[in-house]
């Protein structure tokens, strides 16, 4: 569930930015980790889709 970052606040849990403690939240997806810089500790797998 959590990632590991522990900055400032950044953005809600729909990847608006805020500033606001109590409304940052991690969407879980990658424009959410971009945001914090933390893609290192990203939690997710690439998609592929195959085209037929």
């Amino acid at each position: 569930e959590n990632c590991g970052y522990d900055g400032p606040p950044v953005a809600d849990e729909f990847d608006k930015p805020t500033s606001d403690p109590k409304k940052d939240k991690c969407s879980h997806c990658m424009k959410g980790c971009k945001m914090r810089n933390n893609l290192v500790n990203a939690g997710f797998f690439a998609s592929i889709n195959k085209l037929s």
